[in-house]
Order: structure tokens, then sequence, then C-alpha cells
């Protein structure tokens, strides 16, 4: 109501509700804290906006408002855990700027109860607090010192940090579980290539691996712990941060173009419901404001034109589609260039495992690739290579299409998620085939 006075927890006096909404007690100095026209700018919404998120709802504890308080001047602070915990309770995606105060360790672990056993002993929380039933353990965690990413299968893994190194912010730090065998140290120089070799590796149970380089730890799951701390003994957190250096904005990094489906509606001349029945009927993907507003990211968009040939505006797609060649046979990589001409940008990568962090990092922030031709040696899984790239939010809009295998494992490649598959006699028809998949006129 219009007056109604809240309690200021830090004190025994009435504070003013004031314009903000929910008001909280003053965060301790050491949480990161935000200014609205900072929030809105890393939410990538405009001012009233944020103001409106703090008025979601009349009763506080129900969560559904962005929690604040304000200055002595009467202006807007938000902290950290109060913006995590509301974008989580609303499903909306957590932008990386709102975590650059710790470190980031990278956990790959296949087993769930191990998972959930190393969340448990480091105390580890889901941003904005708490954790579902039946967690899987996998996805963003943050403890006391760090924020934990946790993958499952290494492949998919190694996206995601060449998507961190990417967007700029690459891990500090990853812990290897057991279930590597002897693809652990093509993984490691991977990893290692694309954080410009200064990436600390932990290992779990294993002693001295071949062909690892002398300093990565290999250690018992019990000194997990330990390692961890040796790991990132030379990230000290960062000082206190004084009144001048609070009102300071952050650095945002170039991000993906959202749609709002009104925009999606006239770009296509098209009602609004049919926009709102593409997104009800799963022919593309989209995510709700704490509004309820439709938002669409220009991938899933792109995704959607090319799947029903419809046409691409002028801007919302590349010039010209990029394509990652991932082949080691250089005289392949001139035939593929010639039958490609000058309709594509042509990206070469000779090392099958290693060019998956390379496809996180073309896909990171507002990047892109449009397409990826493969071949796969007999040492690489390319199932698990395929469904890796078909998983991962920012990789899985791009198509595949593999060169080579018998029929059996084409069958199995298609199945995976490709595309398409070519026998590398028949080269010459790759541009068509890249036209037809990514709406090329």
């Amino acid at each position: 109501m219009k007056g109604e006075v809240r309690w200021n927890r830090a004190s025994a006096a009435p504070a003013p509700k004031g314009r903000g909404g929910a008001v909280r007690a003053r965060p301790e100095a050491s949480e990161p804290i935000y200014l609205a026209s900072q929030l809105a700018s890393i939410c990538d919404v405009d001012l009233k906006t944020i103001h409106n998120w703090c008025h979601r709802v009349d009763d506080v504890s129900a969560g559904a408002a962005l929690e604040s308080y304000r200055t002595a001047g009467g202006h807007l602070r938000f902290r950290q855990g109060d913006v995590l915990r509301f974008l989580r309770r609303w499903g909306y995606p957590t932008p990386d700027a709102l975590l650059r105060d710790r470190p980031h360790v990278l956990l790959v672990e296949r087993d769930r109860s191990v998972r959930m056993s190393i969340v448990d002993e480091f105390g580890m929380e889901r941003p904005g607090g708490g954790r579902g039933e039946g967690d899987d353990g996998l996805g963003l965690w943050v403890c006391a010192r760090a924020y934990v990413h946790v993958w499952e299968d290494p492949y998919e893994a190694l996206l995601g940090l060449g998507e961190r190194a990417g967007a700029g912010a690459p891990p500090d730090a990853v812990v290897l579980g057991a279930g590597f065998g002897d693809g652990l140290p093509a993984w490691v120089a991977a990893a290692r290539a694309r954080t410009d070799d200064a990436l600390k590796v932990v290992v779990l149970d294993a002693d001295a691996v071949p062909g690892l380089p002398d300093r990565v730890r290999c250690g018992p799951r019990g000194e997990l712990a330990a390692m961890m701390a040796d790991a990132l003994v030379a990230h000290v957190p960062p000082p206190r941060r004084g009144r001048s250096m609070a009102v300071r904005r952050q650095a945002i990094a170039p991000r993906e173009p959202i749609y709002v489906a009104s925009q999606v509606a006239s770009l296509w001349g098209v009602d609004l419901k049919t926009v709102h029945g593409w997104v009800l009927g799963g022919d593309v993907e989209a995510f709700r404001t704490p509004g309820g507003h439709l938002r669409i990211r220009r991938r899933a968009l792109l995704d959607l034109l090319r799947r029903f040939h419809m046409e691409i505006p002028a801007g919302l797609g590349p010039q010209r589609p990029v394509v990652l060649a991932v082949l080691s046979d250089p005289a392949l990589v001139a035939e593929i260039a010639l039958a490609l001409g000058d309709g594509f940008d042509v990206v070469t990568r000779a090392d099958t495992v290693a060019s998956l962090a390379e496809i996180g990092a073309l896909c990171a922030g507002a990047g892109m690739l449009d397409a990826v031709v493969v071949q796969f040696p007999p040492e690489v899984d390319g199932e698990r290579w395929i469904r890796a790239v078909q998983r991962h939010p920012d990789t899985r809009y791009g198509r595949v299409v593999v060169l080579g295998g018998t029929p059996s494992q084409q069958a199995l490649w298609q199945a995976s998620g490709a595309t398409a598959t070519l026998d590398t006699s028949r080269v010459g028809l790759l541009r068509t085939v890249l036209e037809r998949a990514l709406g090329v006129r």
C-alpha cells in the first residue's frame, strides 16, 4: 500500500519503503552491489523494468519481488544474492556479468553420487541459494571461494570451457574425475591451449599420467579440498570497495541480440498470437521475463527460419555463414574450400577434440557458428562428439555435417543429431547441403 512503512533489519528505526519495492538491510561491504542502471544494462532491460521487478508482489515474504535497499540519498541498490535469487525464481537466464566476484572452477564427474558428495563437502548452493529435490548436481553452483560449473561429459565440458574463454572469463581451475581413459592428455592439452596455458588442473583418483604436464596435480579424492586450495591460492579476494568504486559501471561483454514477440511478429507480418503459437508448439525456444513477456534469442529465431525455409531478414543472420572445418587432411581441406567458394567464411582446425573448445569460443556471447564440417578419426567417439555439440545451449543451433564413415556409422551420427553425412568422394555436394541447411538463397 502507498505510504506503507517497512522495518529496516539493520536498525530499530523504521525505513520508508519508497519507490523501490521491497527493502532489505544494508548489505556487508564485501558482497557485490549494483545500481539500478547497472542491473538494467546487465540484464538487457530498461530502467523502468528494474523498478517494476521491485514491485512484482505486495507480499515480500512470497519471494517474488526483487529485494533492494536505498542509500541516504534515496537511490536504489541491489545485493548480488538477492538479484540471483530473483532471476532463478523466475527462470530468467543468469547474466555472466553477475558472476565476476570470485574464481570459476570447472568440475567434470560422471558419477552423480560423487558429484553430490563434492557439493556437500564444499557446502555448495545454487546461485541465489538452495537446491532442488532430486538435483543431479550438474550446472552452476556457488561456494564460499568459487563458482563451480559441473559437467558430466568431458566433451560437453570442453565446449563449456571454450564458451567461457570466448566470453573473456575462462575458468581458473578444472577438476577432472574418473572416466577419461586414454583421452585425458588430449583433453588437458586442448583446455590449456584455449586458456593460454594458465589453467590449473586437478585430476582425482589418479597417479602420474603419461603425457600430462608436470604442473597438473594428481591425487586421491580425499585430498580434493587441499588440492583446490592450492589451485586457487593465487586468487586473492578483491578488496572491499569504497563508495566511489561501488558506483562504477560493470564492463559488459557483447551479448546476443534478444527479440520481443512484437518484433518477431512485425518482421514477418504475422499476428502476435502466431508468435505465441510458435512458442507453445515448441517450434522456437523462448524464455519469459519476470513480467511474463516472451523473449527469443537470435540464434533460436534463426534456427526456426532455417528449419522451415522461411525468409531470413537482412541483419538477422550473417552476410556469409561461418563454417568450421575440422579436418586433418590438407588435401580434403583444399577441396572443401574450393567447393564452398566465396559464399562462406571457413575456419579450419585439425584436432577434433580441441575443436570443441574452438566451437564454444566461436559461439560465446554475440558470436555464432553456423555449421561444422567434421571427419572423425578412429580414436574419437563421433556420437558423443555430436551429442555434446547438440546439447550445449549456445552451440546446439549449428548444423553438423560429417564426412566419411561406413553406412552404419553414418546412421548413428545422424541419429545423434548430425544434419547430414557425406562420403568424401562427394565433397562437391557440400555447398548445396549447407545452403539448404542454412537457408542461403
